[in-house]
This record gives structure tokens, sequence and C-alpha cells, in this order.
């Protein structure tokens, strides 16, 4: 089983609530790692010692992206589905690109006809895209299925700025808010990430207090610094120019962040 550095009392708490089929919703701001916990227990799923099925949708851009998914979870499984439109004639679907053809209500009722007749549990991750669209479909589907959520939003009642935008069953699922790292297991972290680096570092500890101060324990933060710092570009002998890691993980969230513009 792969090694979560810092987060026993995160996978002690899920185990608890797979193990008695309960939803929950896992909440956090970015980097904090939320993504890296859901990929902990897909990839360890054994671990928790469940009858569930597990279906694992990464990316989360678009309710209908989501629907594809699922649906051709199910049809690898099944290995055929049934589509009934609404003139009540029968389509079999027996090749994933013939899911892209089927529009978003048809897609749910294909899923819903067929995830009742076994367990499964639904692992969605970056919700905070397709929030507040994906209320429709997460409402029925949690008397369904067990469904694991994540996003930067906490989805309680006290979140005055997401209020009214989820249905009042999803607002009191159990909630597990997810920290930075304390000094300690952050140390730990970037004791383990510094052993990729091509080369040795002088004062290697005064570097990790400085990673420390900048990211306050963030492990998205320091996993982004000690790739840059793999490249030559940030190193110059044995010292590393950590601020010019700064601009640039900096200009790269920026970038990320700048809608593209198309031309006609």
């Amino acid at each position: 089983m792969g090694v979560l550095i810092g987060r026993d009392r995160e996978i002690g708490l899920i185990r608890n609530h797979i193990k008695e089929m309960k939803s929950f919703h896992i909440y956090g701001p970015e980097g904090v790692g939320k993504t890296a916990l859901l990929e902990y227990v897909y990839s360890n799923w054994n671990y928790f010692q469940t009858p569930l099925v597990p279906i694992l949708c990464r990316t989360s851009r678009t309710l209908r992206e989501i629907l594809i998914h699922i649906a051709g979870y199910l049809l690898y499984s099944s290995h055929t589905l049934q589509n009934i439109d609404k003139f009540k004639r029968i389509k079999e679907i027996r090749h994933r690109s013939d899911l892209k053809t089927i529009n978003s209500r048809d897609l749910k009722n294909i899923i819903f006809r067929n995830i009742s007749s076994r367990r499964f549990c639904i692992i969605l991750d970056h919700l905070e895209h397709v929030t507040p669209k994906i209320n429709a479909f997460l409402t029925p589907l949690k008397d369904v299925a067990m469904i694991i959520t994540a996003s930067r939003q906490s989805w309680e009642l006290t979140d005055y700025n997401f209020k009214g935008k989820l249905s009042y069953c999803l607002y009191l699922v159990p909630k597990l808010k997810v920290t930075n790292l304390s000094k300690r297991n952050a140390y730990l972290l970037m004791e383990y990430l510094y052993k990729n680096l091509p080369m040795s570092i002088r004062n290697k500890s005064q570097l990790f207090k400085e990673i420390f101060y900048i990211t306050e324990g963030n492990p998205g933060m320091m996993r982004e610094i000690f790739e840059k710092a793999q490249r030559h570009e940030y190193v110059k002998g044995d010292m590393l120019n950590l601020k010019l890691i700064q601009i640039d993980c900096q200009m790269d969230k920026i970038n990320t962040l700048r809608p593209t513009c198309g031309m006609k």
C-alpha cells in the first residue's frame, strides 16, 4: 500500500465512513491534498475491506463529462447498456463512443437504471467546477450509491457564499476538512521529495525552513517547488534559487487562470 505522508487521521476517518457505507464530502483550499487522498483511497481500495465497487471521476469540468465517465465504467463492467428514448425505443450500447451521442438526460437514466442493481461508490473530484449543476444528479444518486465528493467549498450551512446551491440533504452529509500539513509532517514530505533532486543542496535544513515559511505546509505548493528544483535553470552549484522558483510558480498560476482567446 502506498504512503501518504501526514494523513493518517484523514485515512482513518475515511475508512470508518466507507465501512459504514456512509457518503461524505472532503473540502479544503487548493493544493492541500484532496486529490491525493482520493487517489490513495481508490488505489488502495482493498485496504478498506468493502464490497462496494469504486468509480473515480478524476476530472469534473462539466456534468456531462462526469455522466459519460460513470456510464463508461458501467458499460465496461457489463459489456452492454440499454438506452430507452422518449418514444420507448430501445437501443443497445456496446461502445464507449456511442455514449457521446446520448443527451445528458438519457445518460442519467442509463446510470440510475444500472447502478441500482449493484453496490457502487462514486468518487467525484473538483466539484467546484460543476456546482450547482450537479445538484440535481447528486441528490438522487446518494440514495442508490455511496458518494465521496471533493471541492474547495465546505458545503456547510454556515458557508453563506454557497448557501442555496445544494439541496438540504447534501448540506447534511458528513464533512472532512483537509488542512495544510503540520511542521513535522511537512518536513517529512520535503525529505521524501528531496531524494528526487539530482544534486545535494548546501544547508538543506535552511532550505526546508524557507520552503515551509513560503508554503505554510501546503503539500501541493511544496511538490511544485521541488518539481521545479529538478531543473538546471534554478540551480547554481549547490545553491537553489528559491526566489526565481516562487516567481515562476506564480507565473504558471496566472497563465493557468488566464482565458484563452480563439481565432476565427
